[in-house]
């Protein structure tokens, strides 16, 4: 019988911050067509040093709705890296001329909530005796296998489709149904058929989830990237029905944005492109 108290591994890679803004229009417009290029070619500079050679660690969107206009994300291995990111950007000339609307940080995490699970499953097959010295060591090693296929989520680049939809969430805590009175073996469970639905639409959405708790005001960030966006409205709208989410899932506000080239800055801030 599992401990109703024992909490989930996760395997933990990257730090993540999602950076939102709105610009001050008429302050941005008051300025003269040479002040505003050499401003925004500045930061689109910036951004592109900042993404890295070959790879995309920072990326910028054009945001729909009232909510933002612009979302830079980052991706940092260290901390204190994700930090001097945040403050360059608000030390370039362009940080003068927007407002910050919202941010989350957290850290781009795997359950190994299945990974357990099928590293029990092989040990098993072996006949060896549960809770001795020689199920633990096979059992350890298949679990460090497992890590290992895990790890190309947790270290990974920003997925490179156009579009983004990220949310806040919490597990729900409530007076009627509480995700942290489960035990284990129901929240493995649980996440298990949760996890089987969003493989279904894993060739059209790339979900990136980042741990918070104790980070952020919320326990987890997610990011869904797609190149079709009514296949996230797809799957978000199928994962509700999910008892995971149904009964246990509480959603903060959601940010959609579209994808926009860092040297595409000038012509965006001008009124162009998205």
């Amino acid at each position: 019988m599992s401990d109703i108290t024992e909490s989930p591994q996760t395997l933990d890679g990257h730090y993540v911050l999602h950076d939102c803004y709105s610009v001050m229009w008429p302050a941005w417009q008051s300025l003269t067509p040479q002040e505003r290029e050499a401003i925004a070619t500045e930061a689109g500079q910036w951004l592109q040093d900042e993404a890295g050679v070959g790879q995309i660690y920072s990326a910028l969107y054009s945001m729909m709705g009232h909510k933002s206009d612009i979302m830079l994300v980052h991706y940092r291995s260290k901390l204190e890296a994700l930090n001097r990111t945040e403050r360059g950007w608000k030390r370039l000339r362009i940080a003068g001329y927007l407002r910050s609307t919202y941010s989350y940080f957290s850290v781009i995490e795997a359950s190994l909530y299945e990974a357990t699970a099928i590293a029990q499953r092989k040990v098993t097959t072996k006949g060896l005796a549960p809770n001795s010295k020689e199920y633990q060591e096979e059992f350890e090693k298949e679990l460090a296998k497992e890590k290992k296929v895990l790890e190309g989520r947790v270290l990974r680049t920003i997925p490179d489709q156009r579009y983004l939809s990220f949310y806040p969430m919490n597990k729900r805590r409530g007076e009627h149904v509480n995700w942290y009175s489960l035990s284990i073996d129901d929240r493995r469970a649980l996440m298990r058929g949760h996890g089987k639905l969003g493989h279904k639409y894993a060739r059209e959405v790339t979900q990136v989830i980042g741990g918070s708790i104790g980070l952020d005001d919320w326990e987890w960030g997610v990011s869904l990237h797609s190149n079709d966006p009514l296949a996230i409205k797809r799957l978000v709208t199928e994962m509700r029905f999910d008892p995971t989410s149904s009964l246990y899932a509480e959603f903060g506000p959601f940010y959609f944005g579209i994808r926009q080239q860092p040297e595409d800055l000038p012509m965006f801030m001008s009124g162009g492109l998205a």
